[in-house]
């Protein structure tokens, strides 16, 4: 009985098995593909984390007595702490300084220093001779030692010279033959652990050091070690741990400082590992949770479609219910087969499910995300869950209709109410307070993450729901303008002559509660397809608008200090319009470390990529204020500083001038305070600084060919802001909302359109006596249009408007809550507003088109049926 009372009704049985079978699909693709996200994400973070970030680096002091004792007991505890993650440890040590040649007795000498690195030779590329052997613990022994290439240069060395240094402490002369000239690698070099003389090969300060010579562990031990630091670096291989892993394991990490130091109180244990997983975890459960945001809007579409097609079922079977019903059947009885009959829609659509999901991911997703799906078992439990509670919102209506006599259904259908029960409590009013109320907490908190009361971190309900929540409650507050806007187009039309919009004005008049259910429905629809545009869109520009204000120019390159003449040879890369010389360096200013940075100004208007809200006074007018002269260095300044009066550079206090604000500075990290002046007005205050960088504008921001035609220079750092751009775009932590508000827009469109079309053809069915009889007065085929077109074109306005209207307003006050970096941090500079109306025009426009063809279709069906056949249907009953 359950199958034959399924199939009478052909058309609500597809649609709402279209409907089972969408929500269950697009919900397990949704939890695919937010663990596949965050999976990704997490791993691709820690694959290229800089390695000073994930390094853990033991220093101490230490002879030649002790060395093996520490070098022991460090290896020891990196092993029992790390556990089952492999760790590769490496040791280095450094001398006291050595007098170079010709400068013993100099005042401010020129030093040196001798290193050994574990493991250089493999990370290194050994550019000529050989590495230095040991050359035993004689003191007049000559020592063999390499130097690495800008050492090299800096000290005019190369394989095969011979020099002669004097220790600064013990006054002891060295012998040092050069062996071989090397170029520092990963894990020593740019973007490794090696110190900063090793890197630069020279390093200025109150003295002018270069090198090092680096010698080897043995000779190092024999020779050098005099109470010397040492470091040891452990760098854990992460590309195995799971996503669950990252703060217990960032425990362990914290773990091995009190272990070292049990044993060597002297020992200092320093590392950003334990702060990066714990970040990285965060960043994870806050990209997840993000993504719940589309998911709940999509649920509660899903869930209200659903609840439309049982509703347009119930309604369809309310007489045969209550003839059942006067027949004997009980409420049990007709329950029973309410459920199974919705059982028999939802359980094909929770076994199909998970073997269509991840289609429909690879389809929709924009990302470029490795799919690492969860257990079979998981998503069959997702898939059931969905599809049982799918059957439970198509059994509801049933099974509340089945309390209704026959004669109290007969009643009940020539009545009919002007809003529906929802309204009526006043439930959209309630939800209004819960969505604003969830609202002001992500705006607030500025995740969907709050701490539990554990300590820990966890996923807010309430703030997860409140944009679904806000879509829901505006939607049912565009009801209660159903009622009247219809009644004032019906006082309109009546005054004409036409008979269709007279009708179909009238007939919408009459019952509009027939059509608040696809009305809400498609307002929604379009309100999460509006809002997922306005979000992608948003979070496109967020990123470039990152990218330019991290990299400050096009191209910015930073090079050795004193590297004025490579001016030139920028000027002649391809594409580039203007290049400034910028030196930047580590000030003081009201008892705080700033970035001080003192750039061409006259150039820099043109090159300098500052987006205009950051600051009140244009980029032209501030670059033309700090080239003004007076007894004060005219700056400009971070929000902050703006009441500091000097800033001590080096040893020296220099009067300052503020000359304008800007509340970020581009060229520097989030949330730096810095300091921007001229570099001649900085010379001019008698503060001897080289350009350490160079800014550099292209032509239409394309910096490819310029980047090519740049080369691999060891000696420069680029920064392109073409490439910075791609890695944040790249970012699966920060670019998993997209594909999750794409799969959510295509699944929403669909309802929308499943749920019209079911809606339009069942009331249209239901009148079918009303148009045969239209039809046999003479009513013809474009009149028959008209009239649908009336009913359908005042819902379908009223839903695109309504849903445009709805979604800017929830774009506005949550988009730039949800627009996170990949570390689920505030994004700098603060996120805008980026809706884009072509984009949304056309949207709007293909689904009008789209709902008036299905209107079309209905007329052009209801036409071709004439009068007899109307007559005689249910004769047969």
């Amino acid at each position: 009985m359950v199958v034959r009372r399924a199939l009478s009704e052909p058309l609500l049985l597809i649609a709402a098995l279209g409907s089972v079978l969408l929500a269950t699909t697009t919900l397990v693709a949704l939890m695919v593909y937010a663990v596949s996200v965050t999976e990704d994400g997490v791993r691709r973070a820690m694959e290229t984390a800089p390695l000073a970030t994930r390094v853990v680096t033991v220093t101490s002091s230490v002879t030649s007595a002790d060395f093996t004792r520490i070098d022991g007991l460090v290896r020891e505890q990196v092993a029992a702490r790390l556990g089952d993650v492999p760790a590769q440890v490496t040791s280095s040590a450094l001398s006291d300084s050595y007098a170079m040649p010709g400068q013993e007795k100099a005042e401010r000498p020129e030093l040196t220093r001798f290193a050994t690195y574990e493991g250089l030779d493999r990370h290194s590329t050994l550019l000529s001779g050989t590495w230095p052997a040991d050359a035993g613990a004689a003191p007049g022994t000559t020592v063999q030692a390499s130097v690495s290439e800008a050492a090299a240069r800096a000290m005019s060395l190369s394989a095969g010279d011979r020099l002669r240094v004097v220790g600064r402490l013990d006054g002891r002369p060295v012998t040092v033959r050069i062996t071989g000239v090397f170029r520092p690698g990963d894990p020593y070099g740019d973007s490794g652990i090696g110190d900063e003389l090793l890197l630069a090969g020279v390093q200025n300060g109150d003295y002018t050091t270069y090198g090092p010579l680096v010698v080897s562990a043995g000779t190092f031990l024999d020779r050098f070690t005099t109470s010397v630091s040492a470091s040891w670096h452990a760098v854990p291989d992460l590309s195995g741990l799971p996503r669950e892993r990252l703060r217990p394991f960032a425990g362990s990490v914290a773990a091995i400082e009190p272990g070292v130091r049990s044993s060597c109180p002297d020992c200092t244990v320093t590392s950003l590992l334990p702060d990066m997983l714990t970040q990285l975890d965060r960043a994870a459960l806050v990209a997840r949770s993000t993504m719940l945001v589309p998911v709940l809007q999509l649920l509660l579409l899903a869930a209200y479609a659903l609840t439309l097609t049982a509703r347009l079922l119930s309604d369809h079977r309310q007489m045969e219910v209550a003839l059942l019903r006067s027949r004997g059947g009980g409420s049990v009885r007709l329950a029973v087969l309410a459920g199974g009959e919705a059982l028999l829609v939802a359980l094909p659509c929770a076994v199909a499910a998970p073997f269509l999901a991840p289609v429909l991911l690879r389809l929709t997703s924009p990302t470029d995300v490795r799919l690492s799906p969860p257990s079979a078992p998981a998503m069959f439990a997702v898939s059931a869950a969905v599809a049982l509670a799918c059957a439970v919102l198509l059994a509801l209506p049933a099974i509340r209709s089945a309390r209704r006599t026959y004669v109290e259904e007969r009643g009940a259908r020539g009545r009919g109410a002007r809003q529906g029960i929802l309204q009526r409590a006043g439930a959209d009013l309630v939800l209004l307070v819960l969505a604003g109320l969830a609202i002001w907490q992500l705006r607030h908190y500025g995740a969907p993450v709050t701490s539990t009361a554990g300590g820990g971190l966890g996923i807010d309900p309430l703030i997860v729901a409140g944009p679904a929540l806000a879509l829901l409650c505006g939607g049912m507050l565009g009801l209660r303008l159903l009622t009247p806007a219809s009644a004032l187009v019906e006082r309109l039309t009546a005054r004409g002559t036409g008979l269709a919009s007279a009708l179909g004005s009238r007939q919408v008049s009459r019952r509009p509660t027939r059509y608040s259910g696809p009305t809400l429905l498609l307002t929604m629809a379009v309100a999460i397809g509006v809002l997922s545009l306005a979000t992608g869109s948003t979070w496109r520009a967020s990123q470039d608008d990152q990218a330019r204000h991290l990299a400050g120019a096009d191209l910015r390159i930073a090079v050795p200090p004193g590297g004025d003449a490579r001016q030139a040879a920028y000027e002649t890369l391809p594409g580039v319009t203007a290049v400034a010389g910028v030196h930047r360096s580590v000030a003081s200013m009201g008892g705080g470390d700033v970035t001080l940075l003192g750039a061409d100004a006259a150039k820099l208007g043109t090159i300098m990529l500052l987006r205009p809200d950051l600051s009140d006074t244009p980029l032209a007018t501030l670059t033309s204020r700090l080239q003004q002269k007076g007894a004060a260095l005219p700056v400009v300044v971070t929000s902050g500083l703006a009441q500091l009066k000097t800033i001590t550079i080096g040893s020296q206090v220099v009067p300052v001038h503020v000359a304008g604000t800007i509340a970020a500075m581009p060229g520097t990290a989030a949330g730096t305070p810095a300091v921007l002046a001229d570099l001649s007005a900085l010379r001019a205050a008698k503060v001897p600084r080289d350009p350490t960088e160079w800014w550099i504008s292209i032509s239409g921001h394309d910096t490819s060919r310029a980047v090519t035609a740049l080369g691999a220079d060891p000696a420069e750092t680029v920064t392109d802001l073409g490439a910075l751009a791609r890695r944040l775009s790249d970012d699966p932590l920060a670019a998993g909302l997209q594909g999750a508000l794409t799969l959510g827009f295509a699944a929403a469109l669909a309802f929308a359109l499943l749920g019209f079309l079911v809606n339009a053809a069942v009331s249209a069915r239901e009148r079918r006596a009303e148009f045969a009889l239209l039809r046999a007065l003479g009513v013809t085929f474009r009149q028959m249009i008209a009239l649908l077109a009336v009913e359908q074109s005042f819902v379908i306005a009223l839903s695109l408007a309504g849903g445009v209207l709805l979604a800017g307003v929830v774009a506005a006050v949550v988009v730039p809550a949800i627009v996170l970096t990949g570390q689920a941090t505030a994004v700098t500079p603060p996120v805008l507003l980026d809706i884009p109306w072509p984009t949304v025009t056309v949207l709007i426009l293909t689904i009008a088109v789209s709902l008036m063809v299905v209107v079309g279709g209905l007329a052009r069906s209801l036409h071709r049926r004439g009068p007899g056949g109307v007559l005689r249907t249910g004769e047969d009953r």
